[in-house]
Formats: structure tokens, sequence, C-alpha cells
């Protein structure tokens, strides 16, 4: 099995896409990343001949459907934009939500009368949300899976306590306008006096605090997740008032060994006892100030919220459930029996 999954940059999601590439080899399956910003899908089919594509509604266009057209054996699984019933209750000129357009709508539709594909969509939210932020695909022969962040076992393994990261709190991630105005009024206010806490701030935009050290390597952000007493996470608007994205950095923290305070979402109940939520930027301060006084508590929740993404939600998880989606299921069984037969073995070594 080959299977070809589309990029288009080093943003977040490049990330969890790069997870899966990395578990799908881990399994002895050929993968492999075209960039679809710079090379175009002809070459990229040409060269590898994938049975299986996992690209992004928003990049198809007639090079892509015809690359498609052109192999009626492969499997496409995409992720698409909400287009539900629930889109009417959102506010677009409030909220940043990725909604299906209109031009990708007709494209899918045209990509499903000449191909029968996809074989699913997808976004990042619970079942029991993608059933309403995407059941108008239906409309069109199309199922709408949740596939949700994950850890990338990969890269938030091992993850060590570096003194030179050491702090109150740790925070990895950009800042702009739209994700402000959560972070402005939960995260801002605690850092007003220095000396209060010690705090190290860490992204690729430069942030508006005294608290920024600018760029952090890849291969660090996990030890500053154990060296930082509590990691943050905070969402966007639109998570806190219909409950539906799960942030990506919850399942990074956590599978890391770090205690993170977050927000509160609905979505996040995912995380059971193991992750602190907040239900007010005051009672989010409250909580870090606790918690920065109770090592042994901290302690303990850390290690059930690592044990509940171990468990759950790894990248082996998430192309476990790709497989599923594609009818895949031996290929699916293998990964996740493979997967945790090596946890159970690894943590009886601990």
């Amino acid at each position: 099995m080959k299977i070809l999954i589309s990029s288009d940059g080093t943003h977040a999601h490049y990330f969890q896409r790069l997870a899966w590439l990395n578990a799908f080899r881990a399994a002895g399956i050929n993968a492999s990343m075209w960039d679809c910003k710079k090379v175009n899908a002809f070459d990229a089919f040409d060269s590898f001949e994938p049975d299986v594509f996992l690209g992004q509604a928003y990049n198809l266009d007639e090079a892509l459907i015809k690359c498609l057209y052109e192999r009626p054996h492969i499997k496409v699984g995409l992720r698409a934009g909400d287009w539900g019933e629930q889109n009417e209750e959102v506010d677009r000129s409030k909220y940043n939500v990725l909604f299906l357009s209109d031009k990708e709508r007709k494209l899918l539709k045209k990509l499903k009368d000449e191909t029968g594909k996809p074989d699913f969509v997808h976004i990042h939210y619970r079942q029991e949300d993608v059933d309403r932020t995407h059941s108008y695909y239906k409309d069109i022969g199309i199922d709408a899976k949740s596939l949700m962040m994950c850890a990338d076992v990969m890269a938030y393994s091992d993850a060590k306590f570096d003194p030179k990261l050491e702090c109150d709190i740790g925070f990895v991630g950009g800042y702009w306008p739209h994700k402000g105005i959560v972070i402005n009024n939960w995260l801002f206010p605690l850092l007003g006096d220095i000396s209060e806490y010690r705090v190290k701030i860490f992204g690729n935009q430069i942030w508006p605090v005294n608290q920024y050290c600018g760029y952090i390597r890849d291969e660090d952000v996990k030890n500053l997740f154990v060296s930082a007493k509590i990691c943050p996470n905070l969402s966007e608007p639109h998570a806190h008032a219909f409950g539906i994205d799960i942030n990506e950095r919850i399942f990074k923290v956590l599978y890391s060994g770090g205690f993170c305070v977050s927000d509160k979402v609905a979505g996040y109940n995912i995380f059971g006892d193991g992750l602190v939520q907040a239900e007010s930027p005051e009672d989010f301060k409250n909580k870090i100030d606790y918690y920065l006084e109770h090592e042994d508590e901290k302690r303990e929740i850390a290690a059930k919220g690592k044990r509940i993404v171990e468990d759950n939600h790894t990248n082996f998880h998430r192309i476990a459930d790709i497989l599923s989606y594609l009818d895949f299921t031996e290929e699916s069984v293998t990964v996740t029996k493979k997967y945790n037969d090596a946890l159970q073995k690894l943590r009886s070594l601990n």
C-alpha cells in the first residue's frame, strides 16, 4: 500500500500530517508527503502512484480531480470545512471557523459524480459534533468522519527536563488578533508583574509582551512542556461559543508528561480528569496559583492525562482510524495491536 499525504505549508495542520506520515512509516506502510503548493498534481501522482490519497477539499482543483479520475482504484480522504445545520448559528464575521465554500462544494460534487470519491471527509471534532457541523455532506453521498488532532509518538516521547527552559508557566504558539481575543483576557493579566510568575513564551510570531522568548526548536518543545510547572492551553473564541474545536496543544502537552491548565471547552471532556479546565479568567489564575503550590496533585493529574492520550490519541490511533474509514480493516487492527503491544511492553519496563 502506498499513501500520499497532501500538505500546503508548515502551519499547525502540517504537524498533524507529519504525525500521520511518521506513524504510517513506522507501521511499515509506504507513505509520502506532497507539498501541493510547490509540486503540481500530475508530477506528484505520476512519480509515486499512490493507492490512498489524503488531502484537503480546499485544495481541490481540476488537475487533482483528473489525477484521481485516472486512478479508479485509489481511495481518498479529504479534510473539509463545516457544512451542516449548525452553520446557520455561526456569525461568520465574529468567529473564525473553517466553512466549506461554494467552490469547494461544487468541486466535491464533481469529484463524487465522476469518480465516486472521496471515501470520506474529516474534521478534528468529536464524531457527535461532526454529525451536526458536517451533516449536509450526506446530500452529495459523502460520509463525514471525526479525525481529531493527536500526539506524535516520535516527536513527543522521552521529554527531558531542561534547566534553561524551567519556568512557572510555559507556552508555545502563535499570536494574532483573533486568537488574542482569548489570550488578552486569560493570559496577559498574569504577565503584568514579572516578579509574580516566571513565564516563557515561544512562537514563530512575535508576541507583544516582555516574556516572549522567540523561536524554539521543534525538538525542544516537548522539553519545555516538562520543564514548565504549568502549560496553559487557550482556545479560539468559536471553541468557547460552540464547544466543537479540540486544540492540538493539549495532546502534545499531556503526552510529553506536562501539566495543562486550559480554558473550558465542551470537546475537552475527552481528556477526563487528566486536564484541569477553568471556567473564567479569574478561575484560570486561581487554578494556576493552586497547582503551583500542590506538586503532588499536579503530578498525579499529569500522569492521568498522559495515560489518556497514550491509550486513545496518538498518531497510531489516527492512522488506524484512517485505515478503518477506508475499509482496510485488517491493516487497522494490525496497527492498533502493534501499538498496544509496544505500549504495554514500555509500561512494564517502567
